[in-house]
């Protein structure tokens, strides 16, 4: 579903209470709620015995058990939609009717304790009762990488898997693996879903199993809350049959060596959505996004038969390719039918971190390459050119294509430049660039673009782009600094003019923009994005000159020097080397996880790249030959050479920037963020190094002399 139709209700701490931001539809609104947290944490126990009381009594008793549901739900629902917001709220919902869609509510909770109420149990009867019923919630976890729709050729691969220590009772096993078979078999007849089951109950046997990849991985047991270590785990068995809980960070690990990778995880088990306040990703559901794109998990303990009907419900809506959320509040109304005054419907939590719920393409074709050769696009452009000659004006002289030519003279930084050690941009920076005169820094964001004075930390420019959850991945200035490209998750690269702030060109692909890089001549842009490919685009004309197609997403381009090769880093666990002029791949870099940077030296003897697998590889470009690679403690997420080719520097997901020598790999100078560092650049004197990540701050660090 588009953004269009989500009701976002931001809630973080504030002053006087909580502070809710709305973004809908309809318009925005801010307000501050007073919500006692505390209070209503201390209300769960009882909670948790009343949905479990609901599946087991008599109707009559159901109801009366009803009663602390309702009245949670209400305090939160009186606490949030305040008059204004509630007649957003009503707006936005009838305008999704009005276009025949559902609105979506997306929770973005930034306090801890917000995050631990049950917020699926908003309630008002003037609304309509309990809001779940009627339109997805989906709790939108802030994690950099959001995804795309992966399109699946048939069959969609489901690996379910069963772990019942003896010593905790079971589960109705046998009844769900029969019910997922019922549910799925007109669809497994037609190969559109293959459901497959782990053999044993073991971790090993999960790994084992894991290893030949999965779209969907659904576990069927217990899970619990490790108080002392403040996480949630899942309770395998061991050889004997013993518990073998594995909390979810190593879960996640674990999960995350399946190729194909997961898109979805189903935690049917007892206390899996459970969260705590100390913490906002204490929950195994939540820290699992780390891993997945979304988790299906529960927040109170669920009755063998609800886990069996929820399962079933989900299953059938999401092979008939509906989004995941909308398969989750199908599945609520199944519950809820089966036993209407049951509170278990109210059990399941969905935690996502993309903005589309449309997790899988079952019936979309991958599009074909085109059937030109690059050869023939770039001749057709050159042939452009030279027909350009004779009807622009003398001054206007084009310039020359990617793979000719030598890089036009550079306007010298302005001397004397020192930015400021530091600046709040009070966003997450997913992406940053600096400005050829060394000035000027730009910095991407969820929604923001914004152009940053260093002398002065002001924003000296910005641009907002549509959906709440649009991510800016890639920024790049042109080389005379007067265009700025960016790269986000609505699927489109943009080049702006920094004089007017007007769109210069707009460049789709069919997924998300990941890399965006100008050649030295400034009119050409290199994009990488999650349809698998690279593109060169003619920047004046918008014209798509050549597609370099890959097997997973791009997530960073850089041309040569020279212009006459490009540099791509992928998902498939591979950096590549193209010649322009063919098309061919002249180089592979291989690594031993995503490929997320990737570099060029100025000087062009070199090229960098960097990878989750925790390395950056630095390789010489005559026979592409390493020379050496150097570590971090974490994945790696941005690389750098300094304008001399002196120095490279890496980002990593362990909050450390560390700069080396780009002939030794000798270590130079490590500067700590907070939080994972995910962009940096050298400004254009070699002076001064910028880093920026989640802390949301842009460092400026000054670099040592290289040869003392």
């Amino acid at each position: 579903m588009a953004d269009g139709f989500d009701f976002v209700l931001e809630m973080s701490e504030a002053p006087a209470g909580y502070s809710i931001e709305v973004s809908s539809p309809c318009g925005e609104d801010r307000t501050v709620a007073e919500i006692d947290a505390q209070d209503l944490l201390g209300r769960m126990p009882s909670l948790q015995a009343a949905v479990l009381g609901s599946a087991v009594r008599s109707r009559g008793a159901g109801t009366e058990l009803e009663a602390p549901a309702r009245q949670v739900g209400g305090m939160l629902c009186d606490a949030v939609f305040q008059s204004a917001i509630k007649a957003l709220y009503l707006s936005s919902r009838q305008k999704a009717q009005e276009h025949g869609q559902k609105l979506r509510m997306v929770l973005r909770v930034r306090s801890p304790e917000l995050a631990a109420l049950p917020w699926e149990l908003l309630h008002d009867a003037k609304l309509g009762g309990y809001l779940c019923l009627h339109h997805p919630i989906i709790r939108y976890v802030e994690i950099l990488e959001p995804v795309s729709p992966l399109r699946v050729e048939p069959p969609l691969h489901i690996l379910g898997m069963v772990s019942l220590p003896g010593s905790l009772g079971a589960l109705d096993a046998e009844a769900e693996r029969k019910s997922l078979d019922t549910a799925l078999k007109p669809l497994i007849d037609e190969r559109v879903v293959q459901l497959e089951w782990v053999g044993g109950q073991t971790k090993q046997d999960l790994f084992e199993a894991l290893l030949r990849g999965c779209h969907i991985l659904h576990f069927t047991g217990h899970g619990r809350f490790d108080d002392l270590r403040r996480q949630g785990m899942i309770v395998f068995a061991d050889e004997q049959g013993r518990e073998d809980p594995l909390h979810a960070e190593a879960l996640g690990s674990l999960i995350s060596i399946a190729d194909p990778a997961p898109r979805l995880v189903v935690l049917n088990s007892c206390e899996t959505g459970t969260s705590r306040g100390q913490d906002l990703f204490s929950s195994t559901a939540a820290e699992l996004e780390y891993t997945v794109p979304a988790v299906v998990a529960m927040q109170f303990p669920v009755t063998d038969k609800a886990a069996v009907l929820f399962a079933r419900a989900f299953y059938q809506s999401l092979a008939a390719n509906r989004p995941v959320d909308e398969a989750v509040r199908t599945a609520r109304i199944a519950l809820r039918t089966d036993k209407d005054d049951s509170l278990e419907c109210f059990t399941p939590v969905l935690y996502q971190r993309s903005g589309d719920a449309r997790l899988f393409d079952l019936t979309s074709p991958r599009p074909s390459a085109p059937a030109r050769t690059v050869v023939h696009e770039i001749n057709e452009l050159q042939r452009e050119a030279e027909r350009a000659k004779h009807t622009e004006a003398p001054a206007a002289e084009p310039s020359p294509s990617p793979a000719h030519g030598t890089p036009p003279p550079r306007r010298k930084p302005s001397p004397g430049i020192t930015p400021l050690p530091e600046i709040d941009t009070e966003h997450w920076v997913v992406s940053l660039a600096v400005h050829p005169q060394g000035r000027l820094l730009a910095t991407g964001s969820r929604r923001l673009v914004r152009v940053w004075d260093m002398t002065t930390g002001r924003p000296a420019w910005a641009r907002r782009l549509g959906g709440w959850s649009t991510m800016v991945n890639a920024l790049a200035f042109s080389p005379d600094g007067e265009g700025l490209a960016t790269g986000s998750t609505d699927n489109v690269a943009r080049v702006w003019e920094m004089a007017t702030g007007s769109l210069a060109a707009e460049l789709a692909h069919q997924h998300f923009v990941n890399a965006v890089d100008f050649d030295h001549s400034g009119r050409y842009l290199a994009t990488g994005s999650a349809d698998a490919t690279a593109c060169v685009w003619d920047v004046r004309t918008g014209n798509r000159l050549l597609s370099l197609p890959h097997a997973r997403a791009v997530k960073a381009v850089a041309f040569s020097p020279d212009g006459r090769l490009l540099l791509t880093a992928s998902e498939d666990k591979n950096a590549y080397v193209w010649d322009l002029i063919t098309g061919r791949q002249q180089a592979r870099i291989p690594h031993g996880d995503f490929v997320l940077g990737a570099a060029y030296s100025p000087d062009g003897r070199k090229i960098a790249t960097c990878s989750e697998d925790r390395t950056a590889r630095i390789s010489e470009t005559e026979a592409w030959t390493p020379l050496f690679q150097v570590k971090h403690n974490s994945g790696l997420r941005a690389v750098a050479f300094s304008p001399d080719s002196v120095l490279v520097a890496t980002g990593s997901r362990d909050g450390t920037v560390c700069v080396w020598r780009a002939g030794t790999g000798e270590s130079l100078l490590t500067v700590r963020h907070a939080r994972s560092v995910n962009a940096l650049a050298f400004y254009p004197d070699g002076r001064y190094l910028a880093s920026a990540g989640e802390d949301k701050v842009v460092r400026s660090t000054w670099l040592p002399d290289a040869d003392q």
